[in-house]
């Protein structure tokens, strides 16, 4: 006859094979379900939409006065007085600087120094104290003419038939972020710079209130063309392999890969001259990783 011992072991036997059994069929169900959900690629799509869109090229520049002067002083001596500060409006043949030219055993009376044209005075390039001279010594100050400015860009060579003197550009800096200044191309280089392969163009911008300064760094963007009622997408959407341009597009819950042909690009969207159609799904996020034949889930 069996002991109370031996019923209490029975008994923790069949609980142990019951919670094993129940964990191994709750498992089972639990890949089960992950492989399920790893069937189904999770997606976001755009639809083909017909739109106008620019060409643009952008780039980065430099800003200058549309007129700059080295001012440099006409006689030997030192700074003694700046008349006018950096800032200062300053009208053609104003003086804006004092220098002591004293000699030992000599007196003379003070050189005044003017400025050559109308503008803002910039800069000083020395201090009171210093000694000056004439050119080609170091310049006393800078006096520019900020009414307009013009952006200095570095164009690549694929871009130079792109380039004329009239296009609009838009023009960019960071102590503005939500400003747009509108400019025009007003000066092409005839030549590369032979150091570097670009090619020198100016935008001149107009500047009545002074908000951009000669020596900030600027974005631009040319505006080289526009076209009209083209079919868009996202210039995420593309995907750029050895052999040309792709894209993935979503049929009845099912990935395919189109290959396309691009035409105008604005940084955001791209025209597709050829390989979509309006109001085809294109993938936007997920797509790097896609494959073509998988099962998708589009995500709002």
């Amino acid at each position: 006859m069996e002991n109370d011992g031996g019923k209490m072991r029975r008994i923790l036997l069949f609980a142990f094979i019951f919670f094993l059994n129940g964990l191994i069929i709750g498992c089972g169900k639990k890949v089960g379900e992950k492989k399920k959900e790893e069937g189904t690629i999770p997606v976001k799509v755009r639809e083909v939409k017909r739109g106008d869109i620019e060409e643009i090229i952008s780039l980065t520049g430099d800003i200058h006065g549309i007129t700059e002067v080295k001012v440099f002083a006409k006689v030997p001596g030192r700074l003694i007085k700046k008349i006018k500060r950096e800032g200062d409006r300053v009208k053609k043949d104003e003086v804006i600087a004092l220098i002591d030219r004293d000699e030992p055993a000599m007196k003379f009376s003070k050189a005044i120094v003017k400025s050559p044209i109308n503008g803002i005075l910039t800069m000083y390039f020395v201090d009171l104290g210093d000694a000056v001279f004439p050119p080609p010594s170091e310049p006393l100050c800078m006096v520019a003419d900020m009414d307009s400015v013009k952006v200095v860009v570095n164009l690549s060579e694929k871009d130079i038939g792109k380039v004329k003197k009239g296009k609009i550009a838009r023009v960019y800096v960071d102590s503005y972020p939500r400003k747009v200044f509108y400019g025009r191309v007003t000066n092409v280089a005839p030549a590369l710079n032979p150091m570097t392969r670009k090619l020198k163009v100016e935008i001149t911008v107009k500047n009545s209130e002074h908000l951009l300064k000669p020596g900030m760094f600027a974005r631009v963007e040319i505006i080289v063309d526009t076209f009209k009622n083209v079919l868009i997408v996202p210039r995420k959407a593309i995907l750029e392999e050895e052999d040309g341009d792709y894209v993935f597009i979503v049929e009845n819950g099912i990935s395919k890969k189109v290959k396309v042909l691009k035409g105008a690009c604005d940084g955001k969207n791209v025209e597709i001259k050829k390989g979509l159609k309006e109001k085809d799904l294109v993938v936007v996020e997920g797509n790097y990783e896609l494959i073509e034949g998988v099962k998708v889930k589009i995500e709002e």
